[in-house]
């Protein structure tokens, strides 16, 4: 699930989570809030880091709805705000590997402080593989794309891995880059049974 979710995604919550009885399941899961530290370096303007918060739940059979947000602090007290939200489709093509195909909704956001905040909506479009190579190992690929209107869209392309140490949580790394943007997280998931 990324697009700039990219400048979204997830900054490094690290709590430990109760180990449960509950069997690792075959496939990935869907269902889970996550928060993480994100780096993200700007052609440009140089390399800032912030946080991250997000989630995703599995509302049928192969439906899933998630929202993500991040903050990047860049130079002379200025955030960029980044809002993902929408629904995305999953099809298993084995037993332990789905493609996802998502859409959603998009608001960038620069806040300059005393200079007030200007802020564009638009839409993303995602196609992720995500495929466990083990009971407790992800690994995931895919490209985001981002439409803010007025030639502003670009293709991020994305890969991560997710390492889970019991049913209820996980840690996970993901790297996403575009012709502009390059952001690298690292963060932590818990899973909501």
């Amino acid at each position: 699930m990324k697009i700039i979710k990219t400048v979204i995604k997830y900054g490094a919550i690290a709590s430990l989570a109760l180990a449960t009885t509950a069997v690792f399941a075959a496939s990935p899961e869907y269902t889970y809030v996550e928060a993480a530290y994100v780096n993200t370096d700007f052609d440009g303007i140089g390399d800032d880091d912030g946080w991250g918060i997000g989630g995703s739940a599995e509302v049928g059979e192969n439906i899933f709805i998630f929202a993500d947000y991040s903050s990047i602090g860049l130079p002379a007290g200025v955030d960029f705000n980044v809002l993902d939200a929408g629904i995305g489709y999953k099809s298993p093509i084995s037993p332990t590997t789905d493609i996802n195909l998502s859409i959603g909704y998009v608001n960038f956001e620069l806040d300059t402080g005393l200079f007030g905040s200007a802020d564009e909506d638009g839409y993303s479009l995602d196609a992720t593989i995500r495929s466990m190579v083990s009971n407790e190992f992800e690994l995931n690929g895919g490209i985001s794309y981002i439409d803010l209107g007025n030639g502003n869209d670009d293709p991020f392309f994305h890969v991560g891995a997710v390492y889970s140490f019991n049913p209820s949580f996980a840690v996970f790394g993901d790297f996403n880059t575009s012709s502009d943007i390059t952001t690298y997280m690292i963060g932590g998931r818990f899973y909501i049974q």
